[in-house]
């Protein structure tokens, strides 16, 4: 796909809300035996940053844009698009962004809906609500991602006892700003291997069916009824040729060079497969920013929590062009190159 530009448009803001990090059980965990066998030896303990029960993506959201609009001092009156990115909505339907719209006091008059995606959706989300900002017809609106996971993740998939649950609810504020520098988006994906990256019961290809949930399943890693399927090598085999196609893309078509950017933010990854990826691309440790210690992947809110767990200070402080990137369900990628000034970004929420 070639690169789009988007004028007129600035990132205002962004926030996040994360449940408590707290230490867990081998036994409560459910891994089996055979994994983390060193970190078992060492008796280090798992930790979980996992919401409760009764606790969805959408409560963690509202959180999150509640704080953000104070702190912008936007009014919820003036926000025109709501949009949401999200793997775990509240319903099938309706859309979650149509009750968080509500519930946030946003007007009817808004345009709200749901884009179903994870890591790689958050660029198509940012894209979409940008475009339709970019006119002036609309001036403001909320971008809302995260992930809270009931599904369990394959034990392939659990790449460490310190990234487990990541569960949050981000948001990003957009306006409408004329002459604002534009934003230079990239996408992709490769359908031929969305089974290395997705959950294969629960459409209308495979629904779920009674024997699924026979005692003969004691584990959750043998349901398939209640399996989220990642292959964690072919996911950063992917990731390993395309991310770096698809950065020096934008910024080619920003006509900008690395030493102009600031910081590198990236959809978590296995940290084997990030430092692959910032050596490749060139920059700097401090300058990159992925996987975050205790945060987890974070579905679509990964890169928010990067940015705010990895750089708010710098990007509170000043002017400062991002280059984002990153490997989502499908598969899919995306980057984007960004230019923010003095960006809010209030401190992460525990809830």
């Amino acid at each position: 796909m070639p690169c789009s530009s988007i004028a007129n448009v600035r990132l205002a803001g962004i926030a996040a809300a994360v449940p408590p990090l707290r230490p867990m059980g081998w036994d409560e965990l459910g891994i089996p035996p055979g994994h983390f066998r060193r970190a078992r030896a060492f008796n280090r303990t798992p930790v979980v940053r996992a919401a409760q029960w009764e606790q969805c993506q959408s409560d963690f959201c509202q959180r999150a844009a509640e704080t953000l609009l104070e702190d912008l001092a936007w009014s919820p009156a003036e926000v025109d698009v709501v949009v949401m990115v999200t793997i775990t909505p509240d319903y099938p339907i309706p859309a979650t962004a149509i009750i968080m719209q509500d519930r946030l006091g946003v007007p009817k008059t808004a345009l709200a809906f749901d884009l179903p995606g994870s890591g790689a959706t958050f660029f198509h989300g940012m894209q979409l609500v940008a475009s339709m900002l970019s006119a002036g017809h609309l001036r403001r609106g909320l971008l809302l991602c995260g992930k809270v996971s009931k599904i369990v993740e394959g034990p392939d998939a659990v790449e460490s006892v310190e990234h487990i649950g990541g569960h949050n609810g981000g948001v990003c504020a957009l306006e409408h700003l004329p002459g604002a520098e534009p934003m230079i988006f990239h996408s992709g994906g490769d359908g031929s291997q969305h089974q290395a990256f997705y959950m294969p019961v629960g459409g209308t290809r495979c629904p779920p069916q009674a024997e699924m949930f026979s005692a003969e399943h004691q584990s959750a890693f043998d349901n398939p009824a209640v399996q989220f399927i990642r292959d964690v090598s072919a996911c950063d085999e992917v990731a390993g040729r395309e991310l770096p196609r698809s950065a020096r893309a934008v910024l080619a078509a920003a006509g900008k060079d690395l030493a102009e950017v600031d910081f590198c933010f990236v959809q978590p990854m296995g940290l084997e497969a990030e430092e692959k990826l910032r050596t490749d691309l060139g920059f700097r440790p401090d300058r990159f920013h992925g996987r975050t210690r205790g945060y987890g992947s974070g579905g679509s809110g990964g890169i928010l929590l990067g940015m705010l767990a990895g750089a708010a200070s710098q990007l509170q402080s000043g002017r400062r062009t991002s280059l984002l990137t990153g490997l989502g369900a499908g598969l899919a990628w995306g980057s984007a190159l960004i230019h923010t000034d003095r960006l809010a970004c209030p401190d992460l929420i525990e809830m």
